[in-house]
């Protein structure tokens, strides 16, 4: 009676285990796509699914420079935007590096002649950061462009210009893919220069990919794209 007991409790335990399995497979892929449709053979049809990706979080006490979550694994075919999580202007980028021979960055020097003269805009406010050489030149740090605007460098080296809040599909070959900064939401941005608030990314190519932040170099966050 011993053994029948044991085996009506294994027997039970499995239905058991086996209706979890079950119950957890219909959620995944209701989660993942809530528009299947089904046809007359009984199967569905999986649509592409775009996920949300915070780019930092705080606000005027504290800030917390990570992308929230720093981890996610989705499908070939999917996207996934990212947004600025802070209730003030702290800007984040959302950047994709690649056999660049110098990586990009926030402010580069520039070379121009001794004679050249900088005349400020804004009532005599400000000077830019210069020194002069024994060439008969100077150097002069400016903004980088390509660090603030959204920028796409090719593996051919083709500078490419993206819009404001911009949808890009990744191939996965690119050295250098870049939203430029992004904002909140849900602030007002009182700027000579208006940022983007989110930046999209589809992805077609299965593969681990990595991305930073050009203004905070910790932040990292990874990406593996099934087949």
């Amino acid at each position: 009676m011993l053994v029948v007991k044991i085996l009506h409790l294994g027997i039970l335990f499995a239905v058991f285990i086996f209706t979890i399995h079950i119950n957890a497979v219909y959620a995944t892929v209701d989660a993942k796509n809530n528009n299947s449709s089904s046809t007359s053979n009984n199967t569905s049809s999986i649509k592409p699914d775009n996920y949300a990706i915070k780019v930092g979080e705080g606000n005027n006490t504290s800030s917390i420079t990570k992308y929230f979550p720093d981890y996610v694994e989705i499908t070939a075919g999917d996207s996934i935007t990212w947004y600025n999580g802070v209730d003030v202007p702290n800007p984040h980028t959302v950047t994709f590096i690649r056999d660049l021979d110098n990586i990009e960055k926030i402010g580069v020097p520039f070379s121009v002649p001794n004679n050249t003269k900088f005349i400020p805009v804004l009532n005599n406010l400000g000077e830019p950061l210069e020194e002069k050489t024994s060439n008969g030149t100077k150097v002069v740090m400016m903004l980088n462009a390509r660090a603030l605007t959204p920028t796409v460098i090719t593996s051919g080296d083709k500078v490419m210009k993206l819009k404001k809040d911009s949808v890009y599909a990744y191939n996965g070959s690119e050295k250098f893919v870049n939203s430029g900064p992004l904002l909140s939401l849900d602030k007002e941005q009182n700027f000579d220069y208006s940022f983007s608030s989110s930046f999209t990314v589809v992805f077609n190519k299965p593969g681990f990919f990595e991305y930073t932040c050009l203004f905070h170099p910790w932040m990292i966050g990874k990406l593996l794209v099934k087949p």
